[in-house]
């Protein structure tokens, strides 16, 4: 079956959902300790160190679908998320929070679906840390689109991190089946309820402009 181009369709509340996702953060940020005074700078090496150490952690992020299935009130998705830290330096008190949506414009996460709480103590320079969890979707969230009589759903599913030296940062990944394309098909809704096997999670990539908007509507 040969998939149409979803993404138009999807992209519009892709923002809008990214904002809920931060916005929805389920832990009382830390106070931010006080910053140490900086040496002058003597050179470029001492700016470029400066740097180094100011600037916050980059992390790459993993999203491993292990089951997912559907009932007649719950999608559900027992998952793995790996977070790698690329930087040079420790990373400590890290926060995380994963979330379900529904990829469709105007469609906003339903309350109390950042169900995928956990804290990490650690990650050390070039060290990376898995966590795994579960978390679900009311069927009455799901706003399905349609490839003739087929019901689709577009899962996604939104990735807040926040820890020492960290702002609070939002990771979106579109969940479904692989395709030979190397996009993943949505799901259909028109089968038994039960398990959906082969399921992946893939990164998502949000437009400038997007974000900019999002930013701005803050």
């Amino acid at each position: 079956m040969q998939w149409p181009q979803w993404w138009p369709f999807a992209a519009g509340g892709l923002a809008a959902l990214l904002l809920l996702g931060g916005g929805g953060l389920l832990w009382r940020r830390r106070k931010p300790k006080a910053l140490r005074l900086a040496n002058p700078v003597t050179g470029v090496a001492d700016s470029t160190e400066s740097s180094a150490e100011t600037a916050p952690p980059r992390l790459d992020l993993m999203l491993e679908i292990i089951t997912a299935s559907r009932s007649l009130m719950m999608f559900t998705v027992e998952y793995r998320l790996t977070i790698a830290n690329r930087s040079e330096r420790a990373l400590g008190d890290l926060n995380s929070a994963l979330q379900l949506a529904c990829a469709r414009a105007g469609v906003a996460p339903s309350p109390g679906a950042a169900q995928g709480l956990s804290r990490i103590d650690r990650i050390g320079p070039h060290q990376a840390r898995s966590l795994t969890g579960t978390v679900q979707l009311p069927l009455t969230a799901i706003a399905p689109l349609r490839q003739g009589q087929t019901p689709l759903f577009i899962p996604l599913a939104h990735v807040t991190l926040e820890g020492e030296s960290l702002p609070a940062q939002v990771r979106t990944f579109v969940i479904g089946t692989p395709s030979p394309s190397g996009r993943v098909h949505p799901i259909a809704l028109d089968v038994p309820p039960g398990g959906i096997p082969g399921l992946i999670a893939q990164a998502v990539t949000v437009p400038r402009a997007s974000a900019t908007a999002s930013a701005a509507a803050a």
